[in-house]
């Protein structure tokens, strides 16, 4: 694998999600693309695990914003 463009890719992935307002559209699209980001590098445990915490900070971000 290489591990470069993996992790360029999911910075991409949270860079473009990190602005957006965490709506119920936007949450359904990133967990679409994100899989498909896995999907694209194997769907291995270490690239599923990382997936999924990005997942995780967006949606806790997302949910932070809303209780300020």
């Amino acid at each position: 694998m290489n591990y470069f463009k993996f992790f360029t890719e999911v910075w991409r992935f949270f860079k473009k999600y990190y602005d957006r307002p965490g709506k119920e559209q936007d949450y359904e699209e990133s967990v679409r693309e994100c899989s498909q980001l896995a999907k694209t590098f194997g769907n291995g445990e270490f690239v599923n695990q990382v997936c999924m915490a990005v997942l995780e900070e967006l949606e806790r971000y997302w949910k932070g914003r809303e209780e300020a």
